[in-house]
């Protein structure tokens, strides 16, 4: 029997916990899990992640592990202590789930001799070689959600402007996909312009012609580089800059940490255990430093090496549709 780690890092993502089950039902793995990420390795007591403990559990909102953010595997002496903690108890495999930044630390232990296996896990679905992540799709239909009543509020009450702001990190795929399904007028997104005056005056020019204008807003979305992971608010900055151009008041929501955790939806859960099975087949076989990325409809094992060298780019067609319809200021 062979004898896995595994941890969530960075950001929670719904559907995780079908992953964590799938591995489970193996009986030639014994699998463990440690609360707070990679530095639970080190100070936290590890779950045993049996089958009877995890059945019934993969549709829950609350991960079978907690998550946590870390520092401890960017630094030689942190990467040392998590070497000797694994080596030291037996694991032959450390599975991390998590994004870009967990990826580069997966990769970084597989290097120096930790077998690691890395599942995309993240809202912001910016992981490089991976079409997809575990929570984007949860993530989006819970916007979705509030678009649909922000849009029913907008016929009721003509002339508004109405503005969204998402989480999303250095990237703008959840706004972009948001705003496209969403029928809304204007994403807002780090990968194109920002600048207030430019967005203010295509609001007000727009304005002339629609009874109601809703804007989507990644959380990155500043014009300086002072954006910090986890910062919200600058879809206010952009709502004054609009405000003061048309005269027109800026009816705002931030949906913040709403969307990243709950019962996740069919596509999470069924992509989640789909990766799981991938991962358990990657452990038996032996086939480690690798990430199980989604290409198309294929979930497939793809080597770390491959994957962490560029960041994730936005999808194209996705993108010229959104160009065509004006959703983007390129």
């Amino acid at each position: 029997m062979k004898k896995v780690a595994i941890i969530t890092s960075g950001g929670d993502g719904a559907g995780i916990n079908s992953t964590i089950e799938m591995i489970s039902r193996s009986r030639s793995i014994d699998l463990y899990g440690f609360n707070g990420g990679y530095d639970g390795i080190l100070h936290d007591a590890p779950v045993h992640l049996t089958r009877e403990y995890c059945e019934n559990r993969s549709l829950d909102g609350v991960h079978l592990i907690r998550t946590s953010r870390s520092k401890l595997p960017y630094t030689k002496e942190g990467r040392d202590q998590l070497h000797r903690k694994l080596h030291a108890d037996g694991y032959e495999c450390l599975i991390v789930c998590g994004g870009n930044g967990s990826q580069q630390a997966a990769h970084l232990l597989n290097s120096e001799g930790t077998n690691t296996i890395f599942i995309p896990m993240t809202v912001d679905n910016d992981v490089n070689g991976s079409d997809y992540s575990v929570g984007f799709d949860t993530a989006l239909n819970r916007v979705l959600d509030v678009l649909f009543g922000l849009h029913d509020t907008a016929s009721n009450m003509p002339g508004r402007i109405f503005l969204v702001e998402v989480l999303g990190g250095h990237s703008g795929h959840l706004a972009l996909e948001s705003a496209v399904a969403g029928a809304c007028d204007l994403a807002i997104i780090p990968e194109f312009s920002t600048d207030r005056h430019v967005i203010s005056a295509l609001v007000e020019e727009r304005m002339e012609h629609k009874q109601s204008f809703m804007i989507m807003c990644s959380e990155s979305a500043y014009e300086s580089k002072d954006y910090q992971s986890g910062n919200q608010g600058v879809s206010f900055q952009i709502a004054d800059a609009i405000e003061e151009r048309t005269g027109i008041r800026v009816r705002k929501s931030i949906m913040g940490f709403y969307i990243r955790a709950g019962k996740p939806s069919f596509k999470d859960a069924l992509v989640a255990s789909r990766i799981g099975a991938v991962a358990t087949e990657c452990i038996l076989d032996e086939r480690l430093g690798v990430m199980i990325g989604v290409k198309g409809d294929k979930v497939r094992p793809l080597n770390l090496q491959d994957v962490i060298t560029q960041n994730k780019t936005l999808d194209h067609r996705l993108l010229d549709l959104a160009k065509k319809n004006k959703i983007v200021i390129h």
